[in-house]
């Protein structure tokens, strides 16, 4: 697990660094998404709301960093989790979609007036330009994994640190219950019989047979 963010900065420091960068870029998003769902429809207003919903869950983790609030920082945990995932969903599929239509786009490309370059060198640039940014989402969902471990290692060492601290509060009494102790039970002790001499009893048996004849 994570102890340091980009490693100078720590994990409690860089949680509240991506929450409050996560919550301006998102506000900002569903601002401009508000302005153009009137123009373009459902879509757009779709988008809108999952960015102000995407900003209430970053609002959720600085809130929880700021005053130690582990079920805060949980929700915004679980939602770097959920974005994480998005993003490497939508560059896979963009990697497989870019290059499934890149002569139909070629084609599009060539007949417009202004454009003047033949399918050769636009098949060319084309590859070249989505395999840059093929590469470049692959970076950035690297990036976005590494941040997401250190705000997930953060919540991992909060949970601990309430836990610990929950234990060690004086208010807080653990009872024991006594068990008695296993007590062994020794076998009950036999006397000795005395042997008897078998020889001793022959002869006086023959004693008292000679007597009486």
């Amino acid at each position: 697990m994570l102890t340091k963010c980009c490693f100078c900065i720590g994990l409690r420091a860089a949680t509240l660094i991506l929450a409050i960068l996560g919550a301006l870029a998102y506000m900002t998003n569903a601002y401009h998404f508000s302005l153009l769902a009137g123009q373009f429809g459902f879509f757009y207003s779709a988008l809108s709301t999952y960015y102000i919903g995407a900003t209430f869950a970053c609002i959720a983790g600085i809130i929880g960093v700021i005053k130690n609030k582990i079920n805060y920082v949980k929700i915004y945990s679980i939602f770097y989790w959920w974005q994480l995932l998005l993003g490497f969903t939508l560059s896979i599929v963009f990697s497989i979609v870019a290059f499934y239509f890149d002569k139909d786009i070629c084609e599009k490309l060539i007949e417009q007036p202004d454009v003047d370059m033949d399918m050769d060198t636009c098949m060319d640039w084309y590859i070249k330009t989505a395999s840059t940014m093929v590469v470049c989402l692959g970076i950035s969902c690297l990036i976005d994994l590494h941040f997401c471990m250190a705000v997930w290692a953060y919540y991992q060492r909060l949970k601990v640190e309430q836990q610990y601290d929950t234990l060690s509060d004086p208010g807080y009494v653990i009872y024991y219950t006594s068990v008695p102790a296993y007590a062994s039970s020794q076998p009950p002790a036999y006397e000795s019989v005395p042997q008897v001499d078998s020889k001793g009893i022959s002869t006086n048996s023959n004693v008292q047979n000679n007597v009486k004849q």
